[in-house]
């Protein structure tokens, strides 16, 4: 087992508890999946393009008012970028993948119009907090790697919208880090970028 997972193992219990601790009558469940196209932003982000990668998990609904309710989330998202480097493994190539995993819960306000036509816009936004799975670049697990040093948790304000269609919601999000991935480097600190389209459905 890597030390990113046994160091992000109980944090992940927790994540996984949390949603079953505010479940309610009102409450509606569904899951979520979509396509991520991560990239590392920052002063430290330098060399740096975009990956693809994806987003899975489940979604609950806990209305307050008609229009608004509480949005929280639970799911596996793969993050990271392509980076230009000399480190790992030589057969990798000069540009590989550095690829980050976290099992994610945001949390989100939202707002809707009130129930009556076929066709619902969403607008959230909210925090997520994350606790880091692995972590590889190229075919190289991060742990041997010695200038390599990541945080195992993640941080990150998100916002984004969705048009709602009977019981599917297609969507559309952004999410900025506000925890460094890597700040070994005082001044260059490297931060997750996240926007992602994805698909909801809730029975």
């Amino acid at each position: 087992m890597s030390r990113h997972l046994r160091r992000s193992l109980p944090i992940a219990m927790i994540l996984l508890a949390l949603p079953l601790e505010i479940a309610s009558a009102q409450a509606a469940f569904g899951v979520i999946g979509g396509f991520n196209r991560a990239r590392f932003t920052g002063s430290g982000a330098v060399d740096v393009a975009s990956r693809s990668a994806f987003l899975v998990g489940a979604v609950g609904d806990f209305p307050i008012t008609e229009t608004f309710s509480i949005r929280p989330e639970l799911h596996f998202s793969a993050k990271g970028a392509e980076v230009r480097t000399e480190l790992g493994s030589g057969a990798d190539g000069f540009v590989k993948a550095f690829a980050l995993s976290y099992v994610q819960l945001p949390l989100l306000a939202q707002l809707r119009p009130q129930a009556g036509g076929s066709v619902r816009p969403h607008l959230f936004a909210g925090i997520s907090v994350g606790a880091m799975l692995g972590c590889k670049l190229g075919t190289v697990d991060c742990d041997d790697i010695q200038e390599i040093h990541q945080h195992g948790m993640d941080a990150s304000v998100l916002m984004g919208g969705e048009i709602g269609l009977s019981r599917v919601a297609f969507g559309v999000r952004y999410e900025a880090g506000i925890r460094a991935v890597d700040a070994t480097v005082p001044g260059n600190e490297i931060y997750n970028g996240v926007i992602s389209f994805t698909l909801r459905y809730m029975p």
